[in-house]
C-alpha cells in the first residue's frame, strides 16, 4: 500500500510539474508574440494601430489590408515594404515584407502551435539576415531566423562565436505582380 500511496503522490508531482512548464511555455510565447509585433510596428508600421490587434491579413491588389476586430482596415504606412506573398490573397498562408534590403517573412497557419493562440494566425516571423551562407556549389543562400519559434537557440558557431540558429536556402514566393518571386 505504501509502493500505491508513493506512485500516486509522484504522479500527482509530474502532473503538477508538466502544467507548470506547460503555463512557462505559453507565457514565453505570448511574450515573444508582443515582441514580435512590437518589433512589425516599429519596421513596418501600419497607417493606423498596431500589429497587436490585427486579427488578419489579406492582399488586396497590390497593397497589405490589415483588418481589426471592430471591422476596420488599414494598410502598411509604407505600402511599398509589402513585396511577395504565398498561398491566395483572401487566405495568405504568408507575407514578405522588406525594408532596407532584408526580408521577412510573416507566416499565418490557424492550426499551429503558436498560430492557434494568435487573433491573426501568425504562426511565425522569420527576419532574413545580413550574413549568407556559402553552399558547397559556392551558392550564395540567405539566413533566416525565428523571431518566434523555440527551436531559435544560440548556438555556437565552428570559431567559437555565439549567435542565433538559422535556417538557410532559398523561398520562392509570388510578387505582388504576380511573378515569381525568389529569395536566395
Amino acid at each position: 500500500m505504501t509502493t500505491a500511496l508513493k506512485n500516486n503522490s509522484f504522479d500527482t508531482f509530474i502532473d503538477e510539474e508538466v502544467s507548470l512548464i506547460g503555463e512557462l511555455n505559453q507565457q514565453r510565447t505570448a511574450q515573444l508574440t508582443e515582441y514580435s509585433k512590437r518589433f512589425l510596428d516599429n519596421r513596418f508600421p501600419l497607417a493606423k494601430g498596431s500589429h497587436s490587434d490585427v486579427c488578419s491579413y489579406v492582399v488586396y491588389f497590390k497593397h497589405v489590408l490589415a483588418f481589426f476586430e471592430d471591422g476596420t482596415t488599414t494598410g502598411l504606412l509604407k505600402p511599398a515594404q509589402f513585396v511577395a506573398m504565398s498561398g491566395h490573397k483572401d487566405e495568405p498562408e504568408s507575407i514578405v515584407l522588406q525594408d532596407e534590403g532584408a526580408h521577412v517573412e510573416i507566416t499565418f497557419n490557424a492550426k499551429g502551435t503558436i498560430g492557434s493562440k494568435d487573433k491573426a494566425g501568425i504562426d511565425d516571423i522569420q527576419v532574413q539576415t545580413s550574413q549568407r551562407d556559402i553552399t558547397a556549389a559556392n551558392d550564395e543562400q540567405s539566413q533566416w531566423f525565428s523571431l518566434m519559434r523555440s527551436d531559435t537557440q544560440v548556438v555556437t558557431d565552428k570559431r567559437g562565436q555565439t549567435r542565433c540558429n538559422y535556417r538557410t536556402g532559398p523561398k520562392e514566393f509570388t510578387d505582388k505582380n504576380g511573378n515569381e518571386y525568389r529569395i536566395n
